[in-house]
């Protein structure tokens, strides 16, 4: 919250007068670079947003003068100078006296001193008066008789329920005397025979992982979208009463007219509620019975708790949406539109490192250059080490450095980030692109010194996992890789407590990940629909889930691995058998070691369900999910032969059997990031790597990354379309090395097949 950057002041800079403000720099769009504004203006970002350095300055100057204002006047000056203001016009003084708090530590800003000596900080607490509490109120046992049960707003200080509230919470409460911070609502939850408990509303958690992962939402959609998000932080129903649905009937209360006092109050209707729930003492089932959705436990961690040292105990976190499509709005956030490139584009530059690495940024201008340099080396000789992939001793030195730089900025991700940048081009250029996400494991086991490396399937061997998202033509052309995570497994398995845990816990998480960075990159791209593919191993509840979520132009094909329960009480496959044939398809089977090319008959059947959640704690009070089911069956397979027999779940209507054949097809193109996989380890040989740290390993992983995408692209374009003009993809000097080869008259190849 108070990271703070600097930019030098620049000749351009103008003088800021007190009626002047520069609310032009203000509020930034989190795209913008700190070049667009911070080097223009001379600027610092505090607290998430731009202060033009002369405001700094004059209140400097002005707290050196003959007549030095208060720290409150310098606060409320500075609020108006910078519109620090809430959505409903008010001064922000409470975030600005913090903000202008950090910079005065951080030597930026000169404020007055305190007029009179601060008494030592002490520990904030809610004021209880020790009068005694209201008489306790006398109702039914079943709940069903209470009349006039409603919520009273506690509208300040000054109201005479506020200290009523803070007797009930201090005395009551687990927590006691613990303050609410920030924004916030206080309810007191009153019938015609008395009070019978309270409610407290403040500001969500920052970051909460399961919260975080099931909304979907990137950074940048967080931190512009977490004001639509309450905390319920404090739920008190008296003790002695015991009425049965009570605290059933108070969260629907909360649910009508919480969301209008919020926007009343603060200018913004919240679209999700979250609370914590500690499972020692309450079990939540009220909250079940509420229609809250458990999304999974904290980490332990309070807002202080900058250490990580785990002081509080564990919590469930549940949500409750105001409105069905929530996560849409939350997700939501600012994107640029991509600049559409087809992949048969002629290439702008001579070299295609060039062009594909243009935009790379790693901090310096200097690893610019030797990130184009290593990956143009390494083209040259994909096959090779990284020491023999370099025509000069220095040159390998320098590649060396690179992958073992101390530099925390040069990861995988921002590696690939410019060639991911230009797949996402030409994904735009496209109608419709396959996303085909899998994983495969990377063994290192000679390297026993290579530290951040863990076990792979089997726990002898050593390695990592990669999951990669690779996009694909629908005629089979890759274009590039999209995303890519990388990670060693825990020595310690954690298996045992799969069902108790969420998602975000689970090495299975990446594919929800994966699925969520598509709807990022969908945004871009409004005019591509996009196909995220996956084989069984991605039938996760989970993934349906987000679907609902997502832009209108995404779209999930998963291969079936598990025969799920159905809204209407039967099983899938069930309900599969006993739908009417819709059709056939043949499809043409390569061959495949030691079994011959073959052609298959399908017979094809599909119907619209209703997927019901998983039988697990966790998610039982998760809603049923509407999907498609397409069932591919091949009839009277060959003798010895495996028979193909997918069941497909998509979001894609199927509506006719031509869709159906089509999609059967889509899922097809699927193996070609196997293919993939194998230009990787056999092609640039990645697995004989010799790197004294998983970092490095990881460095060098990117370039071989991008020239595995380069060799099948390449090779596809051979065999799809082999009379391409070769001068697309080859340099002149490439060409007239393989017309010498191949004895072409004219050095140069008039095709790419």
């Amino acid at each position: 919250v108070f990271g703070c950057t600097v930019w030098p002041s620049t000749p351009h800079s103008k003088a800021v007068g007190d009626s002047h403000p520069y609310p032009q720099i203000l509020r930034l769009d989190a795209r913008d670079s700190f070049n667009d504004a911070g080097r223009m203006h001379g600027a610092v970002r505090i607290s998430g947003r731009w202060v033009p350095k002369e405001v700094l300055e004059r209140i400097s100057r002005r707290s050196q003068g003959p007549e030095v204002p208060s720290r409150a006047e310098v606060v409320s000056h500075f609020c108006r100078a910078v519109h620090w203001k809430d959505r409903q016009g008010k001064l922000c003084l409470s975030s600005a006296r913090v903000a202008l708090n950090r910079l005065e530590e951080l030597g930026l800003v000169q404020l007055p001193a305190p007029r009179r000596d601060r008494k030592p900080a002490s520990r904030r607490q809610l004021y209880d008066d020790g009068a005694p509490l209201p008489p306790l109120p006398q109702l039914p046992a079943n709940g069903r008789a209470i009349t006039g049960l409603r919520l009273r707003l506690i509208q300040g200080d000054k109201d005479a329920g506020h200290l009523t509230w803070n007797r009930l919470i201090t005395r009551e409460h687990p927590l006691q005397g613990a303050p609410l911070v920030g924004a916030q609502l206080r309810y007191l939850v009153e019938c015609d025979a008395g009070i019978v408990g309270a409610f407290g509303f403040g500001p969500p958690a920052y970051h909460l992982a399961c919260r975080d992962q099931w909304v979907g939402w990137s950074p940048v959609a967080r931190e512009q979208n977490r004001h639509r998000v309450v905390g319920l932080s404090r739920f008190l129903i008296r003790s002695g009463l015991r009425v049965a649905n009570l605290a059933s009937q108070c969260y629907a209360l909360v649910v009508r007219q919480m969301p209008l006092d919020w926007k009343q109050r603060y200018g913004v209707r919240p679209l999700l509620m979250e609370t914590f729930v500690d499972r020692e003492h309450h079990t939540g089932l009220s909250l079940s019975a509420a229609n809250w959705r458990r999304l999974g436990q904290s980490k332990g961690r309070g807002r202080d708790d900058r250490q990580r040292a785990h002081a509080k105990s564990f919590k469930d976190v549940w949500v409750y949406e105001f409105q069905s499509n929530s996560r849409k709005y939350l997700q939501s956030s600012s994107a640029e539109v991509l600049a559409p490139r087809s992949v048969f584009s002629r290439s702008l530059n001579e070299d295609w490192v060039e062009e594909e690495l243009s935009g790379a940024d790693l901090g310096d201008r200097r690893l610019n250059h030797r990130l184009k340099e290593i990956l143009k080396q390494r083209w040259a000789r994909p096959a090779a080490s990284y020491y023999r992939s370099f025509d000069q001793t220095h040159e390998a030195k320098a590649a060396y450095r690179l992958l073992e730089s101390p530099r925390p900025e040069i990861t995988l991700q921002s590696l690939l980030k410019p060639h991911q940048e230009q797949t996402g081009r030409r994904m735009a250029a496209e109608a419709v692109v396959l996303l085909a996400q899998d994983t495969t494991g990377l063994s290192y086991n000679t390297l026993q010194k290579t530290q951040g490396l863990g076990p792979l399937t089997d726990p002898t061997s050593r390695g990592q996992f990669l999951h990669t998202l690779l996009a694909f033509r629908l005629d089979g052309i890759p274009l590039g890789n999209l995303w890519a995570h990388l990670w060693a497994r825990p020595a310690q398995s954690d298996t045992a407590q799969r069902n108790d845990q969420s998602v975000d816990e689970k090495e299975s998480a990446r594919w929800i990940r994966a699925f969520q960075v598509s709807c990022q990159w969908a945004q871009r791209m409004p005019q591509t629909q996009i196909i995220v593919c996956g084989d069984r191993e991605s039938d996760i509840y989970e993934l349906y889930d987000q679907k609902p979520a997502a832009p209108k132009n995404v779209h999930v094909l998963v291969r079936g691995q598990h025969d799920r329960s159905l809204s209407g009480g039967t099983q899938l496959r069930a309900a599969l058998e006993q739908v009417e044939l819709g059709g056939t398809l043949s499809v043409a089977i390569p061959r495949r070691q030691d079994r011959p090319a073959r052609t298959a008959e399908l017979e094809l059947r599909w119907k619209a369900v209703e997927l019901c959640p998983p039988a697990v704690a966790l998610k039982k009070s998760w809603p049923s999910i509407p999907i498609f089911a397409l069932w591919a069956r091949e009839k009277n397979p060959p003798q010895g032969a495996e028979p193909i027999d997918w069941v497909l779940l998509t979001s894609w209507p199927i509506k006719s059997l031509k869709t159906a054949r089509r999609l059967v097809k889509w899922y097809g193109l699927r193996w070609g990031i196997e293919c993939w996989h194998k230009v990787l380890k056999e092609g640039c040989k990645v697995e004989r790597r010799q790197m004294k740290s998983a970092l490095a390993l990881e460095r060098a992983l990117a370039f071989d990354m991008m020239i595995a995408c380069r060799v099948l692209l390449l090779s596809r374009l051979g065999k799809t379309h082999p009379d391409l003009p070769a001068e697309i993809f080859y340099s002149p000097e490439e060409l007239a090395v393989v017309g010498i080869k191949k004895k072409r008259p004219g050095n140069i190849l008039p095709a790419i097949g």
